[in-house]
């Protein structure tokens, strides 16, 4: 079991990788290449749920949007995969400085070497949480 767990991570975190350069490429036809015709995506906006997002078609063209969008950036700074699920950790510039962006994590699912459920979280600015300082 233990190898079977381990070749299953190893195929989740190459599916990841090739997410993740074509996304930095801004390809849209090698991202749709590993998105699962079942695939449901939730974005990490609005707050509290986020938009759900049901099929190839509409999360591609969702993540297309993004990546169409020269003025901003996407740096991966982490990923970290166990069996089918993977978490990315990211940081999406829209300006010069980290004021200018958000960190956020996608908890990813890929079923037969394509992406098929991504939910993604961020850091919010503001007072919207009642925290400690």
């Amino acid at each position: 079991m233990y190898l079977v767990t381990t070749q299953l991570s190893t195929d989740t975190a190459r599916t990841i990788a090739r997410f993740n350069e074509a996304f930095r490429l801004r390809d849209t036809a090698a991202l749709a290449e590993v998105v699962h015709d079942d695939c449901l995506m939730v974005s990490a906006q609005p707050a509290p749920d986020g938009t759900p997002y049901v099929g190839k078609e509409a999360c591609v063209e969702f993540w297309a949007e993004l990546m169409n969008d020269t003025s901003t950036t996407f740096e991966v700074e982490h990923v970290f995969s166990d069996g089918d699920w993977a978490t990315v950790r990211w940081r999406y510039r829209f300006g010069p400085t980290d004021a200018d962006s958000v960190l956020g994590v996608n908890v990813t699912r890929v079923s037969d070497g394509r992406v098929i459920e991504q939910l993604g979280y961020t850091k919010t600015p503001g007072e919207a949480l009642p925290l400690p300082e």
